[in-house]
């Protein structure tokens, strides 16, 4: 063979090696660098979960000190949650930490929207006038949902009275459908897999899916109103912590003639709460505190609330932001027992 063409062949077989060497390099710098980016990011996660849930300890010390608060006070303060309350305060600051890590806090009285399963009387299995009642609200209540799902009237294929009586049967506790339409399972048992009707109270708000005739654009549009908890309840809504739209889903008046609050008395409502009031069942206790429900609306709150009314659950969001990763922590608790409060539900996002 020529020195030339021996030449040639060792530069190819170099430039090979060379090349080869090359790219085993930018694969283990690479893999390095991925390595690095997934345990930086790792460790970020398990930061940002640890103080989300260090977030929510902190809430839980705010709604447990409210208690001893209303506890220590004297007897010409009127007790009851408003959002004047310390919890209520904590979503409008922003924690930072030494690091530089970020925590939101958001608290919220469940009884601030309607609870669904204040609705139906768990202890009662046949039909009674307080279901009756149930389904008329829920008849007017989901009519106003309707009119806001943001799809044309054409595509809105919705029956109010037949979701009302849907919903009161997968929750009451008995198995005959209202208005005497066979079983309440014929639509559940038809699935794929199919299922029954719960016959106990909601979960979760999600769960109003499984209920025949909610379908998620219903249901995304009821979510801002409603809750389920307490999981056991009867009573209404709070309306010194409920939100703006919330007040607009009072039902008042009397026996057979109620009717949804006017968006001016649930702006009216909203300014005197502003301006430091708290909305009373009468005023004669505290007339420096508090306002009579009944200058704002007629007749009598369906479902029926006791003002002030006193918060027994709530709604903790705690949001953790380290480097690039945040970490949602949703929590529930029942703070009736302040000794001992309980963990209802605990959900990372």
């Amino acid at each position: 063979m020529k020195p030339d063409r021996k030449a040639g062949i060792v530069l190819a077989m170099v430039l090979i090696l060379a090349l080869l060497l090359s790219t085993a390099i930018i694969t283990f710098t690479r893999r390095a660098i991925v390595d690095k980016m997934i345990a930086t990011n790792r460790n970020a996660t398990a930061q940002a979960e640890a103080l989300a849930r260090g977030g929510v300890q902190l809430a839980m010390a705010l709604v447990l000190e409210d208690v001893l608060l209303d506890a220590e006070s004297d007897s010409k303060t009127v007790i009851g949650d408003t959002l004047s309350d310390g919890w209520a305060k904590v979503d409008s600051k922003q924690f930072v930490t030494d690091y530089g890590s970020t925590l939101h806090l958001m608290i919220r009285d469940t009884g601030s929207r309607l609870n669904l399963n204040a609705l139906v009387d768990q202890t009662k299995e046949s039909e009674n006038p307080d279901q009756t009642q149930a389904e008329e609200f829920l008849v007017t209540f989901l009519g106003k949902i309707i009119d806001e799902i943001p799809l044309p009237p054409g595509d809105k294929f919705y029956d109010p009275r037949e979701l009302a009586q849907n919903l009161i049967d997968y929750v009451d506790p008995n198995e005959e459908r209202t208005g005497g339409r066979g079983s309440e399972d014929d639509y559940y048992q038809s699935q794929s897999p199919p299922y029954r009707s719960a016959n106990r109270p909601l979960l979760g708000v999600e769960e109003l899916r499984m209920i025949e005739g909610f379908d998620a654009a219903i249901v995304e549009a009821m979510t801002p109103y409603v809750t389920v908890y307490p999981l056991v309840s009867d009573q209404g809504i709070n309306i010194n912590t409920a939100p703006p739209h919330v007040l607009t889903a009072m039902y008042h008046g009397s026996s057979g003639d109620r009717r949804l609050a006017s968006p001016d008395a649930a702006q009216r409502l909203l300014r005197e709460r502003e301006s430091g009031r708290i909305i009373c069942d009468e005023s004669s206790t505290a007339p420096d505190q508090c306002l009579p429900v009944g200058d704002f609306i007629d007749g009598s709150l369906y479902p029926p609330v006791q003002l002030p009314a006193r918060a027994t659950t709530f709604e903790i969001v705690s949001v953790a932001t380290v480097d690039e990763v945040t970490r949602q922590l949703e929590v529930v608790i029942d703070r009736t027992r302040p000794i001992s409060p309980r963990l209802l539900r605990w959900r990372y996002r």
